[in-house]
């Protein structure tokens, strides 16, 4: 439909573009009901998952003492994401959204609850943190594709940009609080309280979604059977588009080269020497760095140059972890560490938003679903890579080496494909 004037006239392509963009406040999208309740679920259910993940890592280094065993957690955290991505992009578009979320959630559930009886009972190994691992990872190929989906369903296109922000900032808050609460309690009570608490959050959560209304989307009358053409719909989407390609490839180098998570233990055993409580604020400082990132970009507003803050922001990214792979101060780390997660917070806020303007509803979830594939599964195959790699030249050293290779990408992928520095939302 043609937009007119207040006299009725055909407004013309420029006049269209001078339309002064919606003043969006910080909290903006949390005025709107049912994306807060959505959100309020997220923020439980991953803090219940941040202090399960520090303690996965705390006892598979604690019972093997091996840094390529720590890497295999990335290995199983990351495949199923790469192996089922699409497929879970796929069922997000042909089921109900809202009923796909809540069978994952009581299945993680079930999940938390047998760690703890393994863990109390002393019965736990390192196998089946590997085995639960591996169902937690697919259970969230099928949720994350769905809940991301929802979005846009729940708020404004004005407002997407800033509920995508709040999306980020609550699962950093998690990051921040999960693993130090988890550390704190590893420490106190043991590992086994981690899990049982974990195992009691997702109770509230469960009941909360019941109560979650959807409107009636585009992707309801979609499609309703599988077929390999409607699955491969998202990835070739993303392959055509080269924005979206671009910044999607130099988050998987950057992720997979500086799988820095995976070698915490190492970094709080064995070089900074601050154990299971200055693990957990080791694991937390990157959710600070976001939180103050999320922070800016909530009060900045709808970024237009979306595609130079990616690059700029990555750059910084590498930059800082060089420098925290080198430092045997454990403040001056937990300052690198808090800088790296706040640059590489705004570039994945700034590269979700972007995918989610460019891809259409109705293939929505399938695209989303291969975006986050490699969300997931670089930063937990970069667990492995590094861990492998610190075999041979030790974790400052591993890290280090990580981070010049990504530069050298940055600078390739910027250099082939510049509109994305071009790229105005």
């Amino acid at each position: 439909m043609d937009q007119r004037s207040t006299d009725g006239a055909p407004l013309g392509n420029a006049e269209v573009n001078k339309t002064p963009p919606v003043t969006v406040k910080p909290w903006g999208s949390l005025a709107y009901p049912q994306f807060s309740l959505l959100a309020g679920t997220w923020l439980i259910s991953a803090l219940g998952q941040q202090m399960r993940q520090i303690t996965n890592l705390y006892l598979v280094y604690h019972l093997s003492g091996s840094t390529l065993q720590l890497g295999m957690v990335g290995l199983f955290q990351g495949g199923p994401a790469i192996l089922l991505g699409t497929f879970g992009g796929s069922l997000a578009d042909l089921v109900d959204r809202k009923k796909l979320i809540i069978i994952s959630q009581s299945t993680s559930m079930t999940l938390a609850a047998t760690l703890a009886v393994l863990t109390l009972s002393g019965n736990i190994e390192v196998w089946h943190i590997y085995v639960i691992t591996v169902c937690a990872s697919a259970i969230n190929v099928f949720e994350q594709p769905a809940r991301t989906a929802i979005i846009p369903s729940l708020v404004p296109r004005s407002h997407l940009t800033n509920a995508i922000t709040l999306n980020s900032t609550i699962r950093h808050a998690t990051m921040l609080f999960g693993p130090a609460v988890g550390g704190l309690l590893i420490d106190w009570q043991g590992a086994g309280s981690t899990y049982v608490i974990n195992t009691v959050l997702f109770v509230p959560v469960v009941i909360a979604l019941m109560f979650l209304r959807i409107p009636v989307g585009q992707y309801a009358q979609g499609i309703r059977h599988f077929t390999t053409s409607h699955m491969m719909e998202g990835l070739k989407f993303i392959w055509s588009t080269h924005i979206i390609l671009a910044l999607i490839v130099l988050d998987a180098v950057a992720a997979i080269s500086t799988g820095y998570r995976g070698l915490m233990p190492v970094f709080a055993e064995d070089i900074l020497g601050v154990g299971a409580s200055g693990l957990g604020l080791l694991l937390s400082a990157p959710a600070v760095g976001f939180l103050v990132g999320s922070g800016a970009l909530l009060l900045m507003g709808d970024i237009r140059h979306k595609g130079v803050v990616v690059l700029v922001s990555l750059l910084g990214y590498l930059v800082a972890m060089a420098l925290f792979s080198q430092s045997t101060s454990f403040m001056l780390s937990l300052v690198l560490i808090a800088a790296v997660g706040g640059l590489d917070g705004v570039a994945t806020i700034m590269r979700q938003t972007t995918t989610q303007l460019l891809v259409p509803d109705e293939i929505r979830g399938r695209a989303t679903s291969v975006h986050q594939a490699f969300a997931r599964g670089s930063p937990s195959l970069g667990y492995l890579v590094m861990g492998a790699l610190a075999v041979q030249l030790g974790a400052p050293g591993a890290l280090l080496a990580g981070s010049a290779f990504a530069a050298v990408v940055l600078v390739v992928v910027g250099l082939k494909w510049r509109e994305v520095l071009s790229y105005r939302s």
